[in-house]
């Protein structure tokens, strides 16, 4: 049973962004594919949760980053599972190039949920081994913020219909599309010239396929940009990134 787990990518074409670089929500498939790898070789997979009727499901994330690699480039993900409680589980990921370079840090925190009431159940109730799989809590990336934002009126919004291709196995909105939204918000001029810092990422409450969601968007700084997306008004999903900007 290995407490800290390694994989390994390469940057395809189809992973990078029109800089030629790995884009952020390509990075997140990589790091949620590492941690599905690593829970099944601690027996703590979604496959493993099916037959309890629960599932795993992220409740936030919180990121570092300090560059992007090239097409054909190579990124090596680390993870362990650094800290639990009752009801959540967290999991942080160190990420470096070929080089040994940082690209990211990253950590995140998980549910379990029942399939069928779609409520949290205790850690404990599914794996009651858990407390034996953490490794070390030294070393820790940061925790993501928990965000409230107050929006003015001019605030910048859009309209979408989730579709069956935002949906992920658990049947709602995937966490990356989620991402990937924000990121539309941002738009194509800000990506020439500006990069993203930080983020922070709180999900709220699942979307389901064809409901419709609305994404909020401002800037009370420079150097922040705050995202919401609601469903009948009501906030599913806060995002806060730190960039830098040209």
């Amino acid at each position: 049973m290995l407490k800290i787990f390694d994989n390994k990518y390469r940057v395809n074409y189809n992973d990078a962004d029109f800089t030629g670089n790995l884009s952020v929500p390509k990075l997140g498939n990589y790091i949620l594919d590492t941690a599905g790898l690593h829970a099944m070789e601690l027996g703590i997979s979604m496959q493993a949760l099916k037959t309890k009727n629960m599932t795993w499901v992220i409740s936030g994330l919180h990121f570092d980053f300090y560059s992007m690699p090239e097409i054909n480039g190579f990124i090596n993900i680390k993870t362990k599972i650094s800290e639990y409680s009752k009801v959540t589980c967290k999991r942080d990921f160190f990420i470096t190039g070929d080089d040994g370079e940082k690209i990211a840090d990253v950590s995140s925190e998980w549910l379990i949920i029942n399939t069928l009431t779609r409520r949290p159940v205790f850690l404990y109730e599914a794996f009651p081994e858990v407390g034996d799989l953490v490794f070390e809590k030294e070393s820790q990336v940061e925790k993501y913020k928990h965000l409230r934002f107050n929006f003015l009126e001019n605030a910048r919004r859009l309209k979408y219909r989730v579709m069956y291709s935002d949906i992920d196995i658990n049947a709602h909105l995937y966490s990356m599309r989620y991402l990937e939204m924000s990121l539309n918000m941002l738009g194509e001029e800000f990506f020439k010239s500006g990069r993203i810092l930080s983020a922070d990422l709180n999900f709220l409450s699942e979307v389901l396929c064809n409901q419709e969601v609305e994404l909020v968007m401002q800037s009370p700084s420079l150097e922040i940009r705050q995202i919401e997306m609601r469903r009948e008004e009501k906030p599913v999903f806060r995002v806060e990134f730190r960039v830098l900007s040209a």
